[in-house]
């Protein structure tokens, strides 16, 4: 990694913790798309990662009294675990190719999952949290083989009628569990990244991160929420042309 890519890096983890912090999610799907325009793709997930695993905790840690009482269904767990084992096992058999095209699938469905919940009229809470371990499986595979475990998330927040409490501690728990678990085996094989730039990447996460959580509540979801939509809509099509033009 060159200077002028990790300031880039660093630049986009900024980026990326600051709107977490202030929206309570979406770091992992500014920061690994945009790190994987420059970065070969393993490289970029694990530069992400690893802040990623410390701002769960962080978040996990501050809300532990809300989360004994939450009602957030735990047969989740069993589900990320064994989609995140499954998922780090893909994000190495993967060639980079593919894993940049099935992220490119992921961020626009990701985009459409809002238009989707919309058009769902009837009450499926009851049929969605009899699902919960196979929306487990599914945010654990998409979240350590492609970095990017929300939309699954998200998607059985809305049909299950979660709160808006109760989905962050739904997303945090996956995104906590399946870094974890995603770091521990690729500690296993090679190391793309130097210990040196993922200390900066967290501090500097860490830093913008608590910037944007004193921010928390300011700023209207509804608008992050379009902008999100269109970012990840041009990331899309970014990735599909980097893939198709070469890595």
């Amino acid at each position: 990694m060159t200077t002028v890519e990790l300031l880039a890096s660093l630049a986009i983890l900024a980026l990326a913790a600051f709107t977490q912090g202030v929206f309570g999610l979406g770091f992992a799907m500014v920061a690994t798309p945009l790190l994987a325009l420059f970065l070969d793709y393993r490289s970029a997930v694990i530069l992400s990662a690893a802040p990623m695993l410390i701002l769960a905790g962080k978040w996990l840690v501050a809300n532990r009294r809300a989360i004994r009482h939450s009602g957030v269904p735990w047969s989740l767990l069993p589900g990320i675990v064994l989609g995140s084992v499954t998922g780090v096992w893909l994000h190495v058999a993967l060639p980079e190719r593919m894993s940049l095209l099935l992220l490119a699938a992921l961020l626009a469905f990701s985009v459409a999952v809002p238009w989707c919940l919309q058009q769902i009229r009837a009450d499926v809470s009851l049929a969605s949290r009899r699902a919960t371990p196979l929306f487990g499986v599914l945010a654990g595979v998409t979240e350590t083989a492609l970095n990017v475990g929300a939309p699954f998330m998200v998607l059985f927040g809305g049909l299950g009628r979660l709160s808006r409490l109760q989905q962050l501690i739904a997303l945090n728990t996956c995104f906590f569990v399946g870094k974890v678990i995603q770091l521990s085996l690729l500690a296993t094989t090679s190391w793309p990244v130097s210990l040196l730039p993922l200390l900066f990447a967290v501090a500097v996460s860490l830093v913008f991160y608590r910037l944007g959580d004193r921010l928390a509540g300011q700023y209207p979801e509804a608008a992050f929420r379009r902008l999100l939509g269109m970012f990840l809509s041009l990331m899309a099509a970014c990735l599909v042309v980097r893939a198709t033009l070469g890595t």
